[in-house]
């Protein structure tokens, strides 16, 4: 009695059919363990030279989300292509570029400086130097009324006002603060808010110097020390750089009663405060 051996089925390219793990990481090129194997070491090299850039993944809930939850994707995005016999260069364009373009985004900040230098009539040192001067009066010397005679005596004929100040021409300054860096983010520098002669509002970064990013937006938010945008935060566009001295103006029609208010530089991508200065009116 003889006995037939059912055939293996097998897939093109000789190997068995069907879903093998072991299967998928042959079909695996050289030239891409290169290209990862190089990723790997930039990456490596980059952390050394900056080492907060591992500390960015864990700011807050949504940091987390899009760091694992792009590598899951990548994973899947690559088990699919091997299981569909995508070609490898195929492949190293899907995952490489996207990844490139992400990281480069997120990371470059680290090493990339944006230097801004807006023109301005005043400052805020300058201003806070003159709002601090008080005028002096030299009282007259003991023996005046000797010397003098009865001319002293006699009540002044005129009973004149001093003349009123002169109207500004410039901006003027309202109040001041002192940047503060914020969910281990590092920054200095100085915020204050200018009123203009025709009564529009002005806020200025002066000295200005903080850790980079992606996204990140400036706000006028009120309240002291603030870390988030509560309701009646005054969105002032976009950060133009993270060092120098800076001017945003205040939407037209905005009025600011007293008290205090924080000067925040946001980022708009993962909802992360990035420094903030309190400024009391």
């Amino acid at each position: 009695m003889t006995t037939t051996s059912t055939p293996i089925k097998t897939d093109p390219d000789g190997g068995p059919s069907g879903f093998s793990v072991r299967e998928l990481i042959s079909r695996i090129t050289r030239l891409e363990i290169i290209v990862a194997a190089v990723i790997a070491v930039v990456l490596l090299a980059l952390v050394v030279i900056e080492p907060k850039i591992l500390e960015a993944p864990f700011e807050n809930e949504r940091t987390l989300l899009f760091t694992f939850g792009g590598t899951v994707l990548a994973a899947l995005a690559l088990v699919a292509m091997l299981w569909f016999r995508v070609p490898p260069i195929a492949r190293i364009i899907v995952l490489v570029v996207p990844f490139l373009v992400v990281n480069w985004w997120l990371i470059s900040p680290y090493f990339v400086d944006d230097v801004v230098e807006d023109a301005f009539s005043t400052s805020i040192s300058e201003q806070l130097g003159t709002t601090d001067d008080t005028p002096t009066t030299t009282a007259p010397p003991a023996d005046a009324d000797s010397e003098t005679g009865s001319a002293v005596d006699e009540p002044s004929t005129t009973d004149e006002e001093p003349p009123p100040p002169p109207e500004p021409s410039g901006p003027v300054l309202l109040g001041a603060g002192q940047f503060v860096g914020l969910a281990g983010h590092t920054g200095t520098g100085d915020a204050g808010l200018f009123q203009n002669p025709d009564g529009s509002l002005l806020l200025r970064f002066e000295n200005f110097d903080i850790q980079n990013g992606p996204d990140l937006e400036v706000y006028l938010v009120p309240g002291p020390d603030q870390a988030s945008l509560p309701e009646g935060s005054i969105h002032l566009g976009p950060l133009k750089g993270n060092i120098g001295d800076q001017t945003y103006e205040l939407p037209s029609g905005t009025e600011l009663a007293p008290g205090s208010y924080t000067a925040l530089v946001w980022c708009e991508a993962f909802s992360v405060e990035f420094v903030g200065a309190t400024i009391d009116l």
